[in-house]
């Protein structure tokens, strides 16, 4: 059994710390999907806090079939899906931030404004473009390209067949490219 395994137990028996420790690991990675799922960065704290409200509502449901990662982001998708299907994003609302290159470039000698307000917009074009895509075309994009799932791992994090989610990627790369023709 392993330490995941055993926190999950425990957490299902009611143990709040194997809990906050089971949300430690996977916090950062869900708020970043979410945030790439709704391109704002109140919603993706929304969607994060709303996701693990759920995996906490139904963790006694977790019967370890699949991996928990990929029972978390299932959740996570659903979330964001039902999010989308609610509230329609406005370009007002979205906005990418690179927290971490923000940190690096103040510590950097070589920090160049021009070139950071450049590389800033270039994001934030990307970021539009993303947010323009269909949900499911977002979403595999996310995945893959983003955060670097593997095909099969994508089919089943969003329980769809395989030749779907190659379909998808196929289609959405297809989208963004002619989004970022249309913008640039």
């Amino acid at each position: 059994m392993t330490g995941e395994t055993q926190l999950i137990e425990k957490a299902k028996q009611g143990d709040v710390d194997a809990f906050e420790e089971l949300i430690s690991t996977y916090q950062r990675m869900i708020y970043n999907y979410c945030y790439r799922m709704s391109g704002n960065l109140h919603d993706a704290e929304d969607l994060t806090q709303e996701v693990f409200i759920k995996v906490y509502k139904s963790l006694r449901k977790f019967k370890g079939k699949s991996q928990f990662s990929t029972w978390i982001y299932r959740i996570a998708h659903n979330t964001c899906v039902d999010r989308h299907r609610k509230k329609r994003p406005t370009d007002d609302n979205m906005i990418f931030l690179d927290n971490e290159k923000e940190y690096r470039t103040l510590i950097s000698d070589s920090y160049i404004p021009e070139e950071e307000l450049l590389s800033k917009e270039k994001q934030d074009i990307i970021q539009k473009c993303i947010d323009s895509l269909k949900p499911e075309y977002r979403s595999v994009i996310i995945l893959r390209d983003i955060q670097n799932y593997s095909y099969k791992e994508i089919a089943t994090i969003l329980d769809i067949p395989l030749g779907t989610v190659k379909s998808y990627i196929s289609r959405g790369r297809s989208a963004l490219r002619e989004s970022l023709r249309s913008r640039i």
